[in-house]
């Protein structure tokens, strides 16, 4: 999804929903086309570095953009 020129990647993760800049810190690879992991991470498809979809944290040097999810009544919102 794009929202103010921003692209934000939403993964449903055993129904619980997690925003993310799309954009890898790394090399800016699509993190949408990534690979998620059972223990909430998402791996970049370009180089396979490992982001935690809870905070954005990894074992890289970096760390990925995350946003507040809320879902209520059908609807997803983003603390942008």
């Amino acid at each position: 999804m794009k929202v103010n020129n921003l692209e934000i990647a939403l993964f449903n993760l055993k129904g619980v929903i997690y925003a993310i800049k799309n954009r890898c810190p790394h090399r800016s690879g699509p993190l949408i086309r990534g690979f998620t992991d059972p223990a909430g991470g998402i791996k970049c498809p370009m180089h396979g570095w490992r982001f935690d979809l809870r905070d954005g944290s990894s074992e890289r040097p970096v760390r990925a953009t995350v946003y507040p999810v809320k879902v209520e009544s059908g609807s997803v919102y983003l603390g942008l």
